[in-house]
């Protein structure tokens, strides 16, 4: 489907009573940096409905880094708002307290009205996510696992929609998680080496424009195969979105963005015409920083890219990307 196919979507209300002159307490969305904060405001409409407010960056070198003209709001930033809207709710208004390791097994998103997500250029962009949590199982008062709705309203029009499935553990119960999981202390990211670990695609045919953005080394395409791609996964560990503060693993944020460039490159370029507007993503167990991760692209269904990262033998991870293709600028659209 194209951009000039899709048929305007009827206008939402938006929460006019959130307001967007601060970002909220770093600590609510598990970051380091204030400026990788961008949730600014969130209220409770009833017992499980919230509504967040969420202003983009203008100048940031990892979210505005897209080669889209007329340029659009990068799907990384959305699925992080997202991500950082239900943070904020479950530690807002679902009793997890700050010290909570957040597990997403399961997480689906499809934007549904791209013309929604141009960016102004003149302005900041602002939205609402609004939030419904489901399904919470408790032990207790101990919140064990939800499953967040969400919607994104861009300028009152509902632009799409992500649903975050996730589980809850303690420090101390991470941590006995993790050693459990892979028989010994897994290593920090800030003691990895910061070096590139093959040849980094051209930043172009992935619709970024910085190498330091690129997380897919060593591509080889095989065409007639039974995968059109193959490539090695390669997260800069000093990258400052990506890894805000250390982690042990390589971050869901950070394999999606993977899963896009190697849609968008796998569809065929040029990289600035192709937006990746629907993701599916299933994360089987932790995608660990001391171990080489394969990452493959198969043709799925309909428009859609089966993306799937193997490491030590094992599917760690599984994404249906789907790609739009962006009108052309020279033809005005049409």
């Amino acid at each position: 489907m194209t951009l000039a196919e899709q048929e305007p979507t009827e206008a939402a209300p938006a929460a006019t009573e959130l307001a967007y002159q601060r970002p909220m307490d770093r600590v609510l969305v598990h970051r380091r940096a204030v400026m990788e904060v961008f949730v600014t405001d969130a209220v409770r409409h009833g017992d499980d409905a919230f509504a967040v407010a969420v202003q983009a960056p203008r100048a940031h070198s990892y979210y505005n880094d897209h080669t889209q003209r007329p340029a659009l709001l990068d799907p990384l930033f959305l699925l992080e708002a997202a991500r950082q809207a239900v943070t904020v709710v479950a530690h807002q208004w679902l009793d997890v307290t700050h010290d909570t390791s957040f597990l997403i097994s399961d997480w689906t998103t499809e934007f549904t009205d791209l013309t929604a997500l141009r960016a102004r250029g003149d302005a900041p962009d602002e939205l609402v996510v609004e939030v419904t949590a489901r399904d919470l199982k408790r032990r207790g008062t101990k919140l064990l696992a939800a499953t967040l709705d969400c919607v994104f309203l861009v300028g009152g029009r509902r632009a799409g929609t992500s649903v975050v499935v996730a589980g809850y553990l303690s420090r101390d119960g991470y941590t006995a998680h993790r050693r459990k999981s892979r028989g010994s202390v897994p290593p920090l990211s800030s003691d990895m080496p910061r070096t590139r670990t093959g040849t980094p695609v051209a930043p172009a045919p992935v619709g970024r424009e910085r190498t330091e953005n690129v997380v897919l080394t060593d591509v080889a395409h095989r065409p007639g195969g039974t995968a059109a791609l193959r490539a090695v996964l390669d997260v800069p560990v000093d990258h400052a979105a990506m890894y805000d503060h250390p982690l042990d693993h390589v971050p869901a944020m950070a394999l999606m963005e993977a899963a896009r460039q190697a849609a968008v490159l796998a569809s065929g370029e040029p990289g600035e015409r192709r937006y990746a507007r629907a993701f599916c993503a299933t994360f089987r167990r932790f995608v660990e920083l001391d171990s080489p991760v394969t990452v493959s692209v198969t043709p799925s269904a309909g428009e859609r890219l089966t993306v799937d990262f193997l490491q030590d033998g094992e599917s760690v991870c599984t994404a249906e990307i789907e790609v739009a293709v962006l009108p052309d600028p020279d033809t005005g659209g049409r």
